[in-house]
């Protein structure tokens, strides 16, 4: 089976985190930019259309949830899969999520096959 690449934008100020798990999926051949605040992620997405985004939602600028529904409103977007990645797994958590524009809650830290089915349900 042929893997397909995607554009990945990561977004968490964890930045050892996230730059592990950014060379994690460039080895896999996925371009990937890392972004470690929500205003990051907002010049990023400038010159850069994520097929799949993983946000932190808990960020000290502003709010992963906020930076969604700043996301969803860029047209150029529409089609970039939005998944909430936090410590915060509670129910009204997740429903809180799906309200702000999220596609998918993934509590931290991502395993591996979770990371795998992310980006194969991204189209």
């Amino acid at each position: 089976m042929t893997q397909i690449i995607k554009q990945i934008l990561l977004v968490d100020d964890q930045a050892d985190a996230i730059d592990a798990l950014a060379m994690l999926l460039e080895m896999d051949g996925h371009t990937v930019r890392t972004a470690y605040s929500g205003a990051d992620a907002l010049a990023t997405i400038e010159n850069f259309v994520p097929d799949l985004a993983l946000i932190d939602v808990s960020m000290p600028d502003m709010s992963g949830m906020q930076l969604a529904r700043l996301l969803r409103s860029n047209a150029a977007l529409a089609k970039t899969r939005l998944i909430a990645l936090t410590g915060y797994a509670s129910e009204a958590d997740r429903q809180a999520a799906t309200e702000a524009g999220f596609d998918g809650h993934v509590a931290k830290p991502v395993s591996g096959d979770q990371l795998a089915r992310l980006i194969a349900q991204t189209d």
